[in-house]
C-alpha cells in the first residue's frame, strides 16, 4: 500500500456566492494511483461538496525518511494544531 495526498477543488456558494475555487487535501491510502482516485470519490466531503481531483501526489520520501505504511487495528489518530497553537510550540527535550 501506498500513501497519496489527493488535492481536490471545489465551489462552496456561501463563499463569495461560489465565484471563487475552494482547495483542500485528503490522504488516501491504496495501491496505486487508480486507486487512490476511486477510493477519494467515495469519501463523504468529497461527495458532499461536490469535489474534483485537480492533482494526486504519490509519497514515498520526505526529507531522507521513507514513509512506511504498517496495518494495524488501531482508530485513525490526528492531532492538529490550529494557527494560535502552532505560535506557542516549544522544543521536546
Amino acid at each position: 500500500m501506498k500513501l497519496y495526498l489527493i488535492h481536490t477543488g471545489y465551489y462552496d456558494k456561501s463563499i463569495g456566492e461560489g465565484f471563487y475555487e475552494q482547495h483542500t487535501n485528503i490522504f488516501i491510502v491504496a495501491k496505486n494511483a487508480h486507486n487512490a482516485r476511486e477510493k477519494v470519490k467515495q469519501t463523504k466531503d468529497y461527495i458532499d461538496k461536490k469535489m474534483h481531483i485537480d492533482g494526486i501526489k504519490e509519497i514515498e520520501n520526505i526529507d531522507g525518511y521513507d514513509i512506511e505504511l504498517k496495518k494495524n487495528n488501531n482508530q485513525e489518530k490526528v492531532t492538529s494544531f490550529n494557527h494560535y497553537q502552532v505560535r506557542f510550540l516549544k522544543s521536546e527535550k
